[in-house]
């Protein structure tokens, strides 16, 4: 993987089998998507007071811990009601190079059913953003908007897209692209 930038479908499966993406059980068979992956629900929900982050020095879990009210088993399905937060473990989990960082956003299927979901990792201060090299597990914040949602084990809310090297440019190659951009408007 010389190149860098946004991940294929190739990319993401050869990182799958360095063991750099884990997942609980062995994917889907439409799982890997050309430029990202979908990321499926765990066995267990957990409802929470509120949205939150870990923080540099805190886990996802130490704050589940601290925060939730209760826990749903999704092995058979569940209704996740509106105006509710739900923390979910997702199958899949990371231990990736110090050089391919990832970054999460909803299915668009997730946003037609108004459901809010986003992913969290532990120690960060962002979500949706995974810093390279990190190692350990994913969570999704779920939390539906308009109507109630059944969700079940294996669902599939969330993508993640991995990313190799750094995506900054120099302020002078940004100012030649805006003084392109300039002359052809």
């Amino acid at each position: 993987m010389a190149a860098k930038g946004i991940l294929s479908d190739r990319m993401i499966a050869a990182l799958a089998a360095q063991g750099c993406i884990v997942p609980a059980r062995p994917f889907d068979g439409d799982q890997i998507q050309p430029a990202s992956l979908d990321l499926r629900l765990g066995a267990v929900a957990y409802r929470v007071r509120a949205s939150f982050l870990p923080g540099p020095n805190t886990t996802v879990a130490e704050r589940i811990a601290d925060l939730k009210l209760h826990e749903i088993a999704l092995t058979q399905g569940a209704v996740l009601e509106t105006g509710c937060v739900y923390i979910v473990p997702l199958l899949e989990r990371l231990a990736l190079a110090d050089d391919v960082s990832a970054a999460a956003n909803p299915k668009s299927s997730t946003g037609r059913l108004d459901v809010f979901t986003r992913v969290i990792a532990d120690g960060t201060r962002g979500f949706d953003r995974i810093a390279a090299g990190y190692r350990g597990p994913l969570y999704a914040e779920i939390s539906p908007q308009t109507f109630p949602i059944l969700v079940r084990e294996g669902s599939r809310l969330s993508q993640i897209r991995f990313r190799l090297g750094q995506a900054l440019r120099s302020e002078e190659h940004t100012s030649e692209l805006l003084s392109l951009a300039y002359l052809v408007c």
